[in-house]
């Protein structure tokens, strides 16, 4: 099994080239004051969780642009996949998302998106967990999973795409981001052979959208 941001030293495109353990204002949420970064039992070395990674970080921002349909997301329960620092998740939450879980293969980020939620009392709504790329994403389905920047390891490709075979919900849907323009040709062929379908949309923000669904 592939855990999630394992062990990979960051790439040109990847992320800022300094831990910075923020998440973004316009969340307005409180950060836990003087948090040390912590160590990550598997890997100790790695803080790539730590990074303001820009894809993810492009997609959170693009959300009103994204869900028009707020009601649809306020019903909606959706999964953070590698989440990191966590942008994604937050900004779902901020954008009413009824539930998140908050799912990385790092110690130190389930830690940080642990204190983060319980900093802005928001345990009702979401959680954070450890998982392992290649098993379901615990108390599945989700009608949304998302991951920012997540697409670096070609082979984690796999148990990534596993993952989400085995988790989304009958007519749910994945979007992923990454800040390239061209991605690996085998890709599209690794969701559809899960019965996924895989297109992609270049936004105005510079980042692309991948959209990963169930065919109905």
């Amino acid at each position: 099994m592939v855990t999630s941001r394992g062990g990979v030293e960051p790439v040109p495109v990847g992320p800022d080239p300094a831990p910075r353990l923020r998440l973004p204002a316009r969340l307005g949420l409180r950060e836990p004051p003087d948090y040390p970064v912590p160590p990550d039992e598997v890997n100790p070395d790695d803080h790539t969780w730590a990074y303001g990674w820009p894809a993810g970080a492009r997609m959170a921002a693009d959300f009103p642009h994204i869900f028009p349909e707020e009601t649809a997301l306020a019903t909606s329960r959706v999964a953070d996949l590698g989440c990191g620092l966590g942008a994604l998740g937050f900004s779902a939450l901020y954008a009413g998302a009824r539930e998140v879980l908050f799912a990385d293969g790092a110690d130190g980020a389930v830690a940080w998106v642990a204190a983060v939620i319980a900093e802005n009392a928001l345990g009702n709504r979401a959680r954070a967990m450890r998982h392992a790329w290649g098993t379901p994403l615990p108390e599945g389905p989700w009608n949304l999973i998302m991951g920012g920047d997540i697409l670096y390891r070609p082979a984690s490709f796999p148990a990534l795409l596993d993952t989400i075979a085995q988790s989304l919900a009958p007519h749910g849907r994945c979007l992923l981001s990454d800040p390239r323009a061209v991605l690996e040709d085998d890709l599209p062929l690794l969701a559809q052979a899960r019965d996924l379908t895989w297109t992609t949309e270049r936004r105005s923000a510079n980042y692309t959208l991948i959209r990963v669904t169930r065919p109905g």
